[in-house]
């Protein structure tokens, strides 16, 4: 049997701005990869929640201490000063943070634009 079930996502937000994730190859393939929430697939013993910390700190060095359920597969995390002072971006990827104004003109995953329409209140 698979150790691996069902993938969510998490909307890490702050100061009124959301976290998003986007991996490229070059510098012209925005339509290969759209911007993104952090998402991750958790281990059948593990918790969402634990799933939820180790992926942000995999794709951010960031360790975050609460993360708080939304609705099915959804997740929010509101990050600190001290968060953001120590992320780091791996090479071929881009965090940033937008507003929900500039978030409506960006290309996003269809599982990113569902969560954030959903729970935009979060923001």
């Amino acid at each position: 049997m698979d150790d691996k079930i069902l993938q969510s996502l998490i909307l890490l937000t702050y100061k009124g701005k959301v976290l998003l994730m986007h991996k490229t190859n070059s510098p012209i393939d925005k339509e290969k990869h759209p911007w993104c929430l952090i998402g991750a697939i958790k281990d059948k013993k593990e918790s969402f929640e634990n799933a939820m910390s180790r992926r942000v700190e995999k794709e951010t060095g960031i360790k975050i201490e609460k993360v708080e359920f939304v609705s099915k597969s959804c997740y929010h995390a509101r990050l600190t000063d001290d968060n953001v002072n120590k992320m780091e971006r791996a090479e071929n990827q881009l965090l940033y943070f937008f507003t929900l104004k500039e978030l409506k003109k960006l290309f996003l995953s269809n599982t990113t634009a569902q969560f954030i329409s959903k729970h935009s209140a979060l923001i």
